[in-house]
């Protein structure tokens, strides 16, 4: 099932399936490397965010790749395949970089080099949310498609773009725990602060909204866009409500 799965996720988008495949075996040597380097950042593993972050964008490959297929213009998918593909891979490879040597990718302006990696990570984000702007352009012309499933798809880019640019306020404010430094002790594998409040939550059920939303509008409302777009707005404000709280320095339990 898997096997057929990936072959036709290839069939749709060759370059993000195969990416995403090559940036997911990258995720089991970072997974296994914490037992051959013990050093930490943060009060976690240096491997830690790489991981996290090559997950993510495995994830994130798949799913466009899956999605775009619909479009009728090909040149369009194209480009943002390979947009997107050079612009993430790029934030990866500077996240990755500034791991082997023991310092944080993000919030670090210690020195300018630091300083200098952490605004390119910015510029690429950035360039890389006009290619999902694009894409939600170009997904709103789409007229095959099932209305539900459609609007999943159109409502999980919005909030995708929405959490996204949540990232920049973590940026100005050099840090993402409210009411304490970062490294507090957080949650398994994702490192949310247990105790204070974590801006990274609505950024992380923001950047997956695209999923989740799209799956339940193929899954559930494939043919009700209206149950859908009730749905989709519960989720925003169910993140909102999130990030309201993180805002408080209030923690998520």
């Amino acid at each position: 099932m898997i096997q057929s799965w990936f072959l036709e996720l290839r069939r749709r988008n060759r370059l993000l399936a195969d990416s995403g495949l090559v940036y997911l075996l990258i995720c089991f040597g970072l997974a296994i490397l914490p037992l051959f380097d013990s050093r930490e950042l943060l009060g976690a593993s240096i491997w830690n965010k790489p991981f996290k972050f090559f997950l993510s964008t495995t994830i994130l490959f798949w799913t466009i790749g899956w999605i775009m297929t619909d479009i009728p213009n090909k040149k369009a998918i194209n480009f943002i395949s390979v947009s997107v593909f050079l612009l993430l891979t790029g934030e990866l490879v500077l996240i990755l970089f500034q791991a082997i040597q023991g310092k944080p990718s993000h919030f670090n302006i210690s020195t300018p080099l630091d300083g200098a990696i952490f605004g390119a990570m910015g510029i690429l984000i950035f360039l890389n949310s006009l290619c999902f702007i694009y894409l939600l352009s170009l997904i709103s012309k789409v007229k095959t498609l099932p209305s539900g499933y459609k609007r999943g798809i159109q409502l999980g880019l919005i909030i995708f773009l929405i959490g996204g640019y949540e990232g920049y306020l973590m940026a100005g404010r050099l840090t993402h725990t409210v009411g304490a430094s970062d490294g507090q002790p957080g949650y398994f594998l994702l490192g949310w602060a247990k105790a204070y409040g974590d801006l990274r939550i609505f950024h992380f059920l923001g950047l997956h909204a695209l999923q989740v939303l799209s799956l339940i509008g193929w899954y559930i409302f494939k043919n009700d866009p209206k149950k859908m777009t009730i749905f989709g707005i519960a989720y925003f404000l169910m993140s909102s409500a999130i990030f309201w709280l993180s805002l408080q320095g209030k923690s998520l339990f």
